[in-house]
This record gives C-alpha cells, structure tokens and sequence, in this order.
C-alpha cells in the first residue's frame, strides 16, 4: 500500500508529536528531582530546565498547527 505525500507528512508529525511528549515528561522527571533536592528556584538549573519547557511547549504548538493545516 502507497501512502500520499499528505499521508506521509501526517504520520511523520505524529512520530514527532510523540517524541515531543516523552520529552516533556522527561523534563517534568528532572523538575521532580530539582524539587526533591531542593534546589533554589532561582538557581542556574531551574532557569535552565524552564527555558527547555518553553522550547519544548513551542515545538509541540508548531507540529499540532502543522497537524491541524493537513487535516483542514
């Protein structure tokens, strides 16, 4: 079976969707083990874990746009 090209693509944004998830819930193992230590909020890694968050959460709204484009 031959898949279209918008087949394709949709397939592809999903996988991409999907890895985009276990990133996000890795990121929150990491905020758990931050908050476990203790680690002062203003500390170097929170910055930097929030700032993956932000990256993460924008690239997830770029596939689900790009998702809701292909089934329009």
């Amino acid at each position: 079976m031959k898949m279209t090209l918008e087949q394709t693509k949709l397939v592809g944004l999903t996988m991409e969707l999907e890895l985009k998830t276990k990133e996000y819930q890795s990121l929150c193992k990491e905020l758990e083990e931050l908050k476990r230590q203790k680690v002062d909020a203003d500390d170097i890694l929170f910055v930097d874990l929030a700032q993956r968050f932000l990256d993460n959460q924008e690239e997830i709204k770029k596939i689900v746009k790009q998702l809701k484009e292909i089934k329009e």
